[in-house]
């Protein structure tokens, strides 16, 4: 399956949420080519959201092309494409500026790597709205071979992150998928979501 349609299950799932509640402070970590970007930017054009998505990316390359399809679409006052870390904490700073706030909605589908999902997890859901939630795609036991280093990709990161915060409301879809050929459930990506609500109350 390629790599567009799982984007498509994820957005798919995205759309209902964000369109519904009228979610107009979104970060992505991980533009990748920009399709996801663009569809979450005709979202925020039909909600009249402008700037409401800031989208990181390290590479020059796959910036330049998304922002090229965001420029074609009619897209420059919503959404954002920016060469940055997502690892580094300045980048939640900028997200903030951009968006006039902190952001409701978090979509991490960037390097698929072990320790540096770690890292975004602790970094981005420090810089997440109270009542905000953070999406996590790949998090299943087929997706974890997309990790290059072997150590277990999202979905190790998500489950050490989960049991180091008990106390944070966390949900997973299609965790325990190990292919995309076998049957599925409702939610048909076998790469699978996971989800992180952040409590409104303070310090949870």
């Amino acid at each position: 399956m390629a790599d567009t349609a799982r984007l498509v299950w994820l957005i798919s799932f995205l759309h209902g949420f964000v369109m519904g509640n009228r979610i107009s402070r979104i970060v992505q970590l991980g533009t990748c080519a920009g399709y996801s970007a663009l569809l979450l930017g005709w979202m925020l054009r039909r909600m009249n959201a402008p700037r409401g998505l800031f989208s990181l990316d390290l590479d020059p390359a796959m910036c330049e092309m998304s922002r090229r399809w965001i420029a074609r679409a009619g897209l420059k006052d919503f959404v954002e494409i920016a060469e940055r870390s997502s690892l580094d904490a300045g980048s939640t700073a900028a997200a903030r500026n951009y968006l006039g706030g902190e952001p409701a909605l978090i979509i991490l589908d960037s390097s698929h790597e072990y320790q540096s999902t770690l890292v975004e997890l602790d970094l981005w859901y420090g810089a997440l709205a109270p009542g905000g939630l953070l999406v996590l795609h790949d998090v299943s036991r087929f997706a974890a071979e997309f990790d290059v280093t072997r150590e277990g990709g999202v979905r190790r990161a998500f489950a050490e992150w989960r049991k180091a915060h008990p106390d944070v409301e966390t949900f997973s879809l299609n965790g325990e998928a190990r292919s995309m050929d076998l049957p599925r459930p409702l939610y048909k990506d076998a790469c699978g979501i996971g989800l992180i609500h952040k409590s409104e109350l303070p310090g949870v």
